[in-house]
């Protein structure tokens, strides 16, 4: 089993893929990564009740790759 570094590390890759690849097809546009990148936020930002360190982990690495993918998209179909 994944330490949860490994894991979050895990998840970052395959979730900044998976906006790659969206943004690629044209299935989704810069507002609404911006939208799920908030909604992510805000779900981190409710706390740990309940959730375990692989969920927390799980979270992290979606919001890392998030903020990159939208640094790296600035400016482009927004």
């Amino acid at each position: 089993m994944l330490n949860t570094d490994e894991y979050s590390l895990e998840i970052y890759n395959k979730t900044l893929a998976a906006l790659e690849l969206r943004l690629k097809k044209g299935e989704t546009d810069m507002q609404e990564i911006k939208a799920e990148y908030e909604a992510l936020c805000t779900y981190q930002g409710h706390g740990m009740n309940g959730r375990g360190f692989y969920k927390e982990a799980e979270i992290q690495g979606q919001i890392d790759a998030y903020q990159v993918f939208i640094f790296r998209n600035s400016g482009k179909s927004s």
